[in-house]
């Protein structure tokens, strides 16, 4: 469940995200072919139209009223000015487009003009840097362009004189686009932010659905799951409760049923317990009192069992490990091995003990040479019990965890026990979210317990050891 809100977020996620790359990568298309095919074009019609208007001043004008009309008609993209030389002996040819557009005065006229462009490279430059309106004056005094890369054209007046203007450099299709590029990022990360706040407040409560979910398959008590969101995850949200409601309901049932079959159980077995002292016969006597006393050890398992399910104990956080070696503790000749040190694990600490212990106490009754070990998975942790004695048949494997199940041989009562402490471990097992498999091994009878939950370590790899 915890993985299904992230699934649903993450695709969310990327099919906004694509749509959004989709749109703006159309819209840069369009912009790059319009911009292409026209702003080229239109940059070297302004220049040549700009350079006409300061030709005729220049041809019909002199002193000082023409350097006030060419300042007058300079801007801070193209600057004129005569000078008795060429700035450039590039000759330019006017492209093919822009030809008809020329103006009549400079038809046929030798125009000298070099050919830069500001590149991609100079992006950053052409755009960010503070633009100097006097740059092409100052460019007079220094070879560095800065912010306004300079072109020179060149016309010639008369045999003495050239007029020379220092204008801006073109720019490349990419300097161009840059503010529509800045602008479908700054879109696109906008939009993704107003998407990460909606997804997660529609996500939020499948999250918690899914946390409680998880929880109650756990066994833990998790109580109503508030209904918010939309409406498909609303009414799933109240099945949930529905559900957990009739699952814990039939549970208590049960559990009080069997608390009282077993609390009224105890009356007539002690009655007929008293009636069975006043047999005669000897072995008849005694083989009905044991009867009875197996009957009083069902009885009071039941009861333990029944009061203890009823008990809600609060999940809490151990060291998985220091609680293992512990229990081996209890059983003299339990070997306790681990290569992990110092793991914390959520459980009900209790419940969890007592599901392990029944596991070695069935060990140590019918094997020897027991071994208790624990390892971490990628998805959780396996305990695993080993013992060295009868093994059971493979067709009983499963049915050993059976309530009151009992195997003949090998493996028989003589310990007293009336066939609850497996199917207990069992339940616990289950309860925690986990399972429990018996396997037959080379030597004897292996348990495994797989409990769900990845161990985080702490401290450094050993093997530890108990006698």
């Amino acid at each position: 469940m915890r993985k299904i809100h992230r699934t649903i977020a993450g695709q969310l996620m990327i099919l906004i995200i694509g749509a959004v790359l989709l749109s703006q990568t159309i819209i840069l298309v369009v912009f790059y072919i319009k911009t292409d095919e026209g702003i080229q074009e239109q940059q070297v019609r302004m220049v040549i139209e700009e350079v006409a208007t300061a030709y005729e001043i220049g041809r019909t004008t002199s002193g000082s009223e023409r350097e006030k009309l060419l300042r007058a008609t300079s801007d801070p993209d193209i600057h004129f000015h005569v000078d008795d030389l060429p700035l450039t002996q590039n000759r330019f040819d006017i492209p093919h487009d822009s030809v008809a557009h020329v103006p009549e005065i400079l038809s046929g006229r030798p125009i000298f003009a070099t050919d830069n462009t500001v590149s991609s490279l100079s992006i950053w430059e052409f755009w960010f840097a503070e633009r100097i309106e006097d740059c092409l004056i100052a460019e007079q005094h220094s070879n560095q362009g800065g912010a306004c890369p300079i072109d020179y054209v060149s016309i010639q007046l008369n045999e003495k004189e050239w007029l020379n203007a220092r204008v801006l450099s073109p720019v490349d299709e990419l300097v161009i686009l840059l503010p529509v590029i800045l602008s479908a990022i700054l879109s696109l990360v906008g939009i993704l932010l107003i998407v990460a706040i909606i997804v997660k407040r529609i996500t939020a409560p499948l999250r918690k659905l899914s946390l409680a979910a998880e929880r109650f398959g756990q066994g833990e008590a998790v109580g109503y799951v508030e209904v918010e969101g939309p409406d498909e995850l609303r009414s799933t949200t109240i099945a949930f409760n529905t559900m957990q409601e009739s699952i814990s309901r039939f549970v208590e049932d049960r559990t009080k049923m069997l608390a009282a079959v077993s609390h009224d159980l105890r009356t007539p077995i002690t009655s007929l317990r008293l009636r069975a002292e006043f047999i005669k016969d000897q072995e008849l006597k005694s083989e009905m009192i044991q009867t009875l006393q197996d009957m009083g050890s069902m009885v009071e398992d039941c009861l333990v069992f029944a009061k203890r399910e009823v008990q809600e104990e609060k999940s809490e956080t151990v060291n998985l490990v220091e609680t293992l070696s512990n229990l081996a503790r209890e059983f003299p000749g339990v070997a306790f091995s681990t290569n992990l040190r110092a793991h914390r694990y959520l459980c009900r600490p209790v419940a969890l003990r007592r599901a392990i212990r029944n596991v070695l106490e069935n060990a140590v009754n019918y094997g020897s040479k027991v071994e208790l070990s624990v390892d971490s998975e990628d998805d959780g942790v396996a305990i695993e019990i080993v013992d060295e004695g009868p093994k059971v048949p493979d067709e009983m494997l499963d049915d050993i965890f059976e309530p009151f199940f009992r195997v003949n041989e090998g493996r028989n009562t003589e310990t007293g026990n009336v066939g609850l402490g497996l199917s207990i471990a069992r339940t616990i097992v289950h309860k925690h979210g986990g399972t429990i498999r018996a396997t037959n091994v080379h030597n004897g009878l292996k348990m495994r317990i797989w409990l769900p939950g990845q161990l985080t370590l702490s401290g450094f790899t050993g093997t530890a050891a108990v006698e």
